[in-house]
């Protein structure tokens, strides 16, 4: 019987083998060929993409501290960001990558400056050298000398040729001014729905601060990132702010503000501040008062700055409803003798003015 069943298996499956032979092949629908003929040369053509190498950004466009610039000057919603990189002698070339790697501070924390290739350094006569950053590489960016003429009795400087121009919005090294009373650069740029911002970089005899950033009058806003760090021998202790009445003259070109600062002990020993601003020669806009407590680093030491924990107490724009601000800055010593500081924003918390989280404020001790 196992005989009869194993050879009744062998016949039905030599049966079936034959009927397979027979059958047609099966035709293939003459649309769905086509679509197989698209994917398979969709396939080779994404292959062929894939195997292509993509286009490498410049060494400055790559690097993490250009991008971090680059997304906090948006987030303050500038224009741009600009450095003083130091006075430099000498040919302009190649020859001051090396410079520029002196610069430690800089390098800390900005190493795309010493990237910037050849090709987008832009020289006038002059002797300071300032990095300009533009935020968006959709701006474009124009370089010319500015000049008073000869023989004439202007008292306006004159704009004369056009030494650079792009449309990539990319970095640039600028070196110019000769004098230290006159910049003879003038740079514009133009954002993408074509409004344009205009300045003239120079460093300020009262107190060595990166100066003609925001004279126009354009809204657009020019922010200063070369005061962003400093040994900590430089930051002033609490008792050394108390010891001064710091005031900030701000000259915005459509209308000059004061700012002041009183550091001191509240009850219990607080440490405590008070902060008000307003119009020059009108009522103030706002006063803030609060607390002050020391920042720690990582390992648990005083890293030089200070978070303000303020509340809207009074001024012009109070109306009793409630508005507090809490800002951290660092500040520096300008002057040897303690009579100028300088007052930089630092980490995530508020500014005193909106739009300007990244500039320092100089403060003169109005009493000493």
């Amino acid at each position: 019987m196992k005989k009869i069943l194993a050879l009744f298996l062998v016949f039905s499956l030599a049966l079936s083998l034959t009927a397979c032979g027979k059958t047609e092949p099966s035709k293939v629908d003459p649309i769905d060929s086509e679509k197989l003929e698209e994917s398979s040369s969709s396939q080779a053509s994404s292959s062929a993409q894939e195997s292509e190498p993509q286009p490498q950004l410049p060494a400055d466009l790559a690097n993490e501290d250009y991008q971090g610039l680059v997304e906090n000057l948006s987030y303050a919603e500038a224009v741009c960001g600009v450095a003083y990189v130091g006075f430099v002698e000498g040919p302009f070339g190649d020859g001051y990558r090396g410079f520029i790697e002196e610069q430690t501070e800089l390098m800390e924390l900005y190493s795309f400056v010493a990237e910037i290739p050849a090709d987008r350094y832009v020289e006038t006569d002059g002797y300071d050298l300032y990095c300009i950053v533009p935020t968006d590489k959709d701006c474009s960016v124009k370089v010319e000398e500015m000049y008073f003429p000869e023989e004439t009795d202007a008292y306006e400087p004159v704009v004369g040729e056009i030494i650079y121009q792009s449309e990539t919005g990319e970095p640039i090294l600028l070196r110019c001014n000769e004098s230290e009373i006159f910049s003879n650069a003038l740079v514009t740029i133009t954002t993408a729905d074509g409004k344009e911002k205009s300045f003239s970089p120079y460093m300020s005899l009262m107190d060595g601060s990166l100066a003609g950033l925001n004279d126009d009058e354009s809204g657009l806003l020019a922010l200063d990132f070369s005061r962003t760090s400093a040994s900590l021998e430089g930051f002033c202790t609490f008792d050394e702010l108390i010891d001064g009445d710091w005031t900030c003259y701000i000259p915005f070109a459509e209308q000059p503000y004061m700012l002041s600062l009183d550091f001191y002990y509240g009850e219990n020993g607080q440490q405590s501040v008070e902060f008000w601003y307003g119009p020059e020669n009108a009522e103030i806009d706002e006063i803030f008062e609060g607390t002050v407590t020391e920042n720690l680093d990582e390992t648990g030491n005083w890293d030089g700055g200070y978070t303000m924990d303020m509340d809207l107490t009074g001024g012009f724009h109070y109306d009793g409803t409630p508005f507090s601000m809490v800002c951290s800055y660092k500040f520096q010593k300008i002057e040897s003798d303690g009579s100028v500081i300088y007052a930089i924003h630092y980490g995530l918390g508020d500014p005193w003015f909106v739009g300007y989280e990244y500039q320092g404020f100089s403060f003169l001790d109005a009493v000493g």
